[in-house]
Parts: structure tokens; sequence; C-alpha cells
């Protein structure tokens, strides 16, 4: 069975948009780190491949290089005059996948993608790409992970307990032209208008539908460094440091036992 293409997204330069970690350089030296861990994890097999999509117009050559031109990955490079650094990773983020999909051979004959941030890697990432692969052969549409509950609300934190994932989903071309690749135009990070609570508003109302998984069964194993800064105890820069690997085990416990409770 052909697998979905994993779709690494990637911002190398920030181009001085507001909030965004780490310089020019360290970001390129994890983009490639993640590469080179997909490419040997995925690509000694011939159905996995990568499509690699950078919207800041940086120099891909020592990234290409890096994978010796690997055949099973595809290189985009957009033009950065498309994109509005003013409006945050959301609102380009999804104007990237819009690009990717306008321009990429490999999403075009899957017919979807498996989309991953592209900076950082997921240790587990095969387990996710060959799930989703299964549930689209049997006419899924997306693959996506939410949280919905109300335990914040009654600790009084002011968490959110009411977003969906965006670091990791699975979504057929037809679901994403149709429901969520216009709708960038409604995204600000710095107004409060994020990705993951847009996902929310457009997954929420269809958890039923038999085409869509919104939970996952596992949690994703997410290495590398977080390019932000949360007010949550669960946070942890170092995606798999000590903190980051307690919370895995008690989401992956919580996942088994609570099923239900979308934590």
């Amino acid at each position: 069975m052909d697998k979905l293409p994993l779709l690494m997204t990637a911002s190398i330069s920030t181009r001085g948009m507001q909030g965004a970690c780490f310089t020019d350089e360290e970001r390129e030296k994890m983009y490639m780190d993640t590469l080179l861990f997909y490419r040997n994890e995925l690509l000694t097999e011939e159905k996995y491949k990568i499509v690699f999509v950078d919207n800041s117009g940086w120099n891909l050559s020592s990234i290409t290089s890096y994978v010796e031109g690997n055949p099973s990955i595809e290189f985009l490079s957009l033009n950065p005059a498309d994109f509005d650094v003013t409006k945050g990773k959301g609102y380009n983020e999804l104007l990237l996948i819009n690009k990717a999909i306008e321009n990429s051979v490999f999403i075009k004959e899957a017919g979807g993608f498996v989309k991953v941030t592209g900076r950082y890697p997921i240790y587990n990432i095969k387990y996710f790409i060959d799930y989703a692969s299964r549930f689209f052969e049997r006419k899924g549409h997306l693959y996506i992970d939410i949280k919905d509950h109300k335990l914040y609300d009654r600790l009084g934190l002011g968490w959110c307990g009411h977003s969906a994932d965006v670091r990791l989903f699975a979504v057929s071309v037809p679901f994403y032209n149709e429901f969520i690749g216009n709708r960038y135009i409604e995204l600000n990070d710095y107004k409060g208008l994020l990705l993951e609570g847009l996902m929310f508003d457009i997954v929420k109302p269809m958890i039923n539908r038999p085409d869509i998984i919104c939970r996952f069964k596992k949690e994703p194993h997410f290495g590398g460094l977080e390019g932000s800064n949360v007010a949550a105890f669960s946070f942890s820069k170092n995606q798999d440091s000590l903190k980051g690997k307690l919370k895995r085990c008690f989401g992956n416990m919580v996942r088994l036992f609570f099923p239900h409770f979308w934590f």
C-alpha cells in the first residue's frame, strides 16, 4: 500500500516575525536534522515520500545536498512576497499548505498528505502515516487530534481546554479545499486568532462523521525544542525532556483507560 506523503512545513528565515524563536542558522540546522531523521526512518521503503516546503526564500541548497538528492523527497521553495509575517504563523502556514497542494506532484498523486511542523521530529511518525493511509483508503478525509474538556475552566486556570493540535494531522485534498484552505484569511496570531482554534471550530461539529477521526489512540512522540512559551504546568520547551516524557506517558494512559476524556 502506498503511503500518504509527509508534508514538512518550513519557514527557515523568520524574516523578523514577532515572537519567532532561534536564529535563521539555528532553524536551518533543526530542519536539516529533522529531514535527515525522516529520510532514515521512512525512505528505506519505497512506499513513503516527503514534501519539504519553505516559504521564507531561504536558499535550500545546503538542505538538498544534506539528503543527497533523494528522489523520494520533493522540495518546494515559495516566494516569500506572497506571505505576510505581520499576521503570524497560522495565517502563513495555511497559505503555505494551499500553495503546496497547488505545486506538489506527490500530493497531487496521493490526493492527501500528512502535515507536520518541519522544524522538529516526531519519532513515532511511521505509526501515524500508516494509520492515516489505511483510514484514507477506507474513504477517510481527516485524521487529527483535538482536546475538548472543561477541567481547566473548573480549576480556574484560564488555560484553553478546547483546541486542535496542528503540529500533526492528515487530510485529503478535497476536504482541505472545501473546509480549511480558504479560511487562512481569518487568522492572525497577534489578535488571538490561532490555527489551533480555527481547526477545532471546523472539526467539532463534524466529530460524528465516519470519514473523520479527531482523537489519536496514542501520543505523538515529539522531539526538538518548542518554538513558543506556554504558561502551563505541563509545558516543556524541550519536548523530549523528563517532563515531556512524563506528560506523554500520562497522555497515553488517559487515551487507553479514559478514551472519552479528551485531555
